[in-house]
């Protein structure tokens, strides 16, 4: 019994030691403000050149580049609201059809709050160009604008991303 206590002892300390040391160069953001948005994003990744429709903002992992352009990376877009639609309407419009006839594949949907406002979150995953890539495209709205922050990954890189995907939509902030 003696000899069980010091050991005990020992293991404890070891565990609680353990838990004091982190890598801080995880935590290493970069913060991108641009076209009236911005968002911190790891400190890998860089700017990207924004190539879609009604896009105001990219970053990417230049990593995972292929014919130049990164497979994982995070897309700001605005909605393009001549209706002047809410967020709600505008969201279950755009995936009415979206699913039909296309090489599209719903995973998940959910709600919640980002920021003191409600956001709506569509996960799903597409072929596009043989690329097998899985999405995560969160709307919204800050004032009349409503944006949509889209993240992607190859569907094999996609889950080892979430904390660098969060890290942007959970810092997203628009003017």
């Amino acid at each position: 019994m003696n000899k069980i206590i010091p050991l005990m002892v020992t293991i404890f300390m070891v565990v609680l030691v353990s838990g004091c040391i982190t890598d801080d160069s995880t935590n290493e953001t970069n913060t991108l403000s641009q076209n009236g948005v911005s968002f911190q994003y790891p400190l890998s990744w860089g700017v990207a050149s924004v190539a879609s429709p009604n896009g105001v903002a990219a970053v990417g992992d230049p990593q995972t580049a292929s014919d130049g352009n990164p497979t994982t990376s995070v897309v700001i877009q605005t909605v393009n609201n001549t209706n002047n639609y809410d967020l709600k309407t505008a969201y279950d419009k755009n995936y009415a059809t979206f699913f039909n006839n296309t090489g599209n594949t719903k995973v998940s949907e959910a709600t919640f709050i980002l920021n003191n406002a409600q956001a709506y979150e569509m996960v799903y995953s597409s072929a596009d160009s043989g690329v097998s890539k899985k999405y995560r495209a969160v709307w919204v709205q800050r004032g009349s604008n409503i944006y949509v922050i889209l993240c992607s990954a190859r569907v094999e890189d996609y889950d080892a991303q979430q904390s660098n995907f969060d890290l942007v939509v959970n810092s997203f902030q628009a003017s």
